[in-house]
């Protein structure tokens, strides 16, 4: 016969299953707020941009939470209002800054992302460019911008990645420290392409600087 003891000790086992499960090893130790913004270039080519921003976003995360247990959250999506835009990520970058400040009657952010459907000029081999490259003493970078070459819709975690997700890690990898290498293989290469692995040294970097402050 079933005992209230028993059925006591049966919700309370199953209570201790689900918070164990909250804080196992799939939980990220780190979350990141994202503020995401669309330029009209990208709204254009894509009537679905705010899906293909999100999705790529959340492929990224997914890389860097399976990696190394930091997960970026998409606050708020929403388009970029640029009144002239460019092919140069230099100038993209500061009508960013200018423009966005971290915090808004919305809330606050950690990185605000600024994506472009503009053909971009590449910038030191690459396809995007951070603010500020993340050390603890100056604190991460707010500030992000990258191009988008095609719509994506996001499939799943196990999903190959394409070369705009790709893009987005190799940039999340410079927030957190990893500097361009010579390494063909790895993704912090200028050269990125289809690249999915970090190199050791990389790793490393960004290990060192995930609990690193954001800069103010």
């Amino acid at each position: 016969m079933t005992t209230r003891q028993r059925i006591a000790c049966s919700i309370l086992s199953l209570l201790l299953l689900s918070a164990c499960a909250l804080i196992g090893p799939e939980a990220p130790e780190r979350t990141v707020r994202v503020r995401l913004l669309a330029d009209p270039k990208l709204r254009e080519k894509d009537p679905r941009w705010s899906e293909t921003a999100a999705g790529l976003l959340r492929a990224a995360s997914n890389y860097f939470e399976r990696e190394f247990g930091i997960r970026f959250v998409a606050q708020k999506i929403a388009p970029w209002e640029l009144e002239e835009s460019s092919p140069f990520v230099v100038t993209l970058m500061k009508r960013l800054v200018q423009k966005y400040p971290l915090k808004d009657q919305n809330g606050s952010y950690d990185l605000i992302i600024g994506l472009t459907g503009e053909w971009v000029t590449f910038y030191f081999g690459g396809r995007g460019m951070v603010n500020r490259f993340g050390n603890c003493r100056e604190g991460l970078g707010n500030y992000l911008v990258s191009a988008v070459t095609a719509p994506y819709r996001y499939t799943g975690p196990q999903a190959e990645l394409p070369l705009d997700v790709v893009a987005l890690i190799h940039e999340f990898g410079h927030i957190f420290g990893a500097e361009h290498v010579k390494d063909p293989s790895s993704i912090m290469n200028e050269d990125f392409d289809y690249r999915a692995e970090f190199d050791a040294k990389s790793r490393e970097i960004v290990m060192k600087n995930k609990f690193c402050p954001f800069g103010k």
